[in-house]
Order: C-alpha cells, then sequence, then structure tokens
C-alpha cells in the first residue's frame, strides 16, 4: 500500500512499453498476459505456499532512478504494483499475503512526507470498501496489522471501515501492517498476556511460546512459507521477526518494488515447491499444518 523502508512514484515520463505503437502495443500485451497466464498454470500444479510477506521497498529509489519530478509520487506506484502483485498471489491459490505497508518507524520521516502517507493510506483503505474489483473478485478479508491507535483519526475511522466491510467474505486474507514493527507487536502480546493473567484467564506456570503466539496480531493466520524483501537491502527492518524464524524461506531480491513481478517471484515458488518435502517433514515434527497441495 505504502512502503515500509521506501517509497516512489512515476513521473511525466512514461516507460518504454506503454509508448509502442498502437499495431504493436496490443500484440504485445495479448502475448505478455498469455506467458504469465501460461506460467501460473504450470505453477498451481505443485504445492502452493499458504503465507507470503513482503517488505515492499524502493519506490523512492525507483523514482529517482526513472529521474521522475516527484518522488513521492512512487507510493502511488507502489499500491499500483501491490494490486498487480496481489492479483497474481491469488490467481496461483495463496490464501494469505502479509504486507509491510508503514513502519512505526515511519513517523520520524519529515512531517510533509508522513502527512502525504496518511491521505494515501485513506484514499486506498477507503477504495478497499467501496471499489476495489480485486477484493470484490477474491471476495478479500482484509485485516489491519499494528498499532492502529498511532494513525490519525480519519485514518483509524476507514482503516476500521475496511476490516468490518470485508470481515465476513470468505476468500483469501489480506493482513495490512499499518504502523508496525515486530517489536511492539511483541510487546503488545506480552501486555495481552499480563492482564490474561491479571484476569484469571492464563496461569503464570502455563505462559509459554505458544502463548504468546496466541495474542500476535498474525494470531489465526498460517505460518508464514516466504518472506520477499525487494530493492537489494539484506535486511528484516523490524517485520514479521516472530514469525519468520519457522521454516520461512527468506528472499531479497536485487530490484525495485515497482520492478518487481511474476519473473521475480517464478524461481522463489519453485524453490519453494522444490524444498516441499523437507518442509513438511520439517514442520510434521514441530506440530505445524501446511497445505498439501493448492490449485
Amino acid at each position: 500500500m505504502l512502503s515500509s523502508e521506501s517509497s516512489d512514484n512515476s513521473s511525466n515520463e512514461t516507460p518504454t512499453l506503454k509508448t509502442a505503437p498502437s499495431f504493436l502495443a496490443s500484440p504485445i500485451g495479448y502475448v505478455s498476459h498469455h506467458v504469465q497466464s501460461l506460467l501460473i498454470n504450470i505453477l498451481k500444479q505443485g504445492p502452493m505456499p499458504q503465507h507470503l510477506g513482503f517488505i515492499m521497498d524502493g519506490n523512492r529509489r525507483f523514482a529517482r532512478k526513472m529521474n521522475y519530478e516527484q518522488v513521492v509520487e512512487g507510493h502511488f506506484m507502489g499500491y499500483d504494483k501491490l494490486q498487480e502483485v496481489l492479483d497474481i498471489c491469488l490467481h496461483l491459490g495463496i490464501k494469505v499475503v502479509t504486507i509491510y505497508a508503514f513502519s512505526i518507524e515511519n513517523f520520524k520521516r519529515p512531517k510533509e512526507e508522513v502527512d502525504t502517507l496518511m491521505k494515501l493510506a485513506k484514499a486506498k483503505f477507503t477504495e478497499l470498501c467501496e471499489k476495489s474489483q480485486l477484493v470484490n473478485k477474491y471476495d478479500i478479508c482484509v485485516k489491519v496489522l499494528g498499532n492502529i491507535a498511532l494513525l490519525p483519526a480519519d485514518v483509524q475511522k476507514v482503516a476500521r471501515k475496511a476490516i468490518d466491510t470485508t470481515k465476513h467474505n470468505s476468500g483469501p486474507l489480506l493482513n495490512i501492517c499499518v504502523p508496525y514493527t515486530s517489536r511492539d507487536e511483541i510487546a503488545s502480546s506480552i501486555k495481552s498476556v499480563i492482564k490474561s493473567v491479571e484476569n484469571g484467564h492464563v496461569q503464570i506456570r502455563d505462559i509459554n511460546e505458544e502463548i504468546l503466539e496466541e495474542y500476535l496480531y498474525t494470531h489465526g493466520s498460517p505460518p508464514l512459507d516466504i518472506l520477499i524483501r525487494t530493492s537489494g537491502e539484506i535486511r528484516l527492518s523490524d517485520f514479521l521477526l516472530w514469525q519468520c524464524h519457522k521454516n520461512c524461506y527468506i528472499h531479497f531480491v536485487n530490484c525495485y518494488w515497482p520492478e518487481f513481478s511474476l519473473w521475480e517471484m517464478l524461481p522463489i515458488i519453485l524453490e519453494y515447491q522444490l524444498s516441499y518435502d523437507s518442509l513438511k517433514k520439517k514442520r510434521s515434527k514441530s506440530g505445524l499444518q501446511i497445505a498439501s497441495r493448492l490449485t
């Protein structure tokens, strides 16, 4: 939606493909669409991950690379790319996608940039509620994970509306982490456990990892199978640190988020499928569930 680390946008310059002659544009689009559909159908013949996480990094750097007039426009490009990637994921049959939309640390950015990001968040949450073709197409259930109280009141309102509007949808789950850090999530879980102890619902002697996990924002989602970070940065930036320690494949992709496509996702999914049997054995030993085959 926005970006956990960096955000960027488009400018007056348009990609070469968009300026192709009309007699080429249609065949190119036709071939590209059918090649993607073919690849997706091939991938769907194998075991598919249930839960993907994305750190959508590199929007602002991509805007600078393309010499766009306003790098903040990259946030809009990032949202467009999110819709494209989400469509691919859900077409593949992936059941849960968790995105790092805005870090709590991002509130430390210049006020003008933060204000712009909050306006964008409000607009996109409203779109999810009212006219998202993607939500309607897949019957997506939207959850907002994070310390929502830190958001401006108007953004909180539309975020909660997005949750309420889609909560009865029976399709895939989209977890939007905003504003979020793993440290804050774990601290929130600990506070909830303390409250449960005070209320007599949990005994101190019973507190363990499983109890803490029940109070994480992601409780109810399947284990995280794959975590992908774009832009070439090799760090997790305080995202899903608890969730990614259990048999999760972590990929650092050397392209900016607006450049990410099925071609970058293809080898990631293939590696998962090739390693599926060993992953299944590991998770069986640890008592975790894994989907057998999603088509």
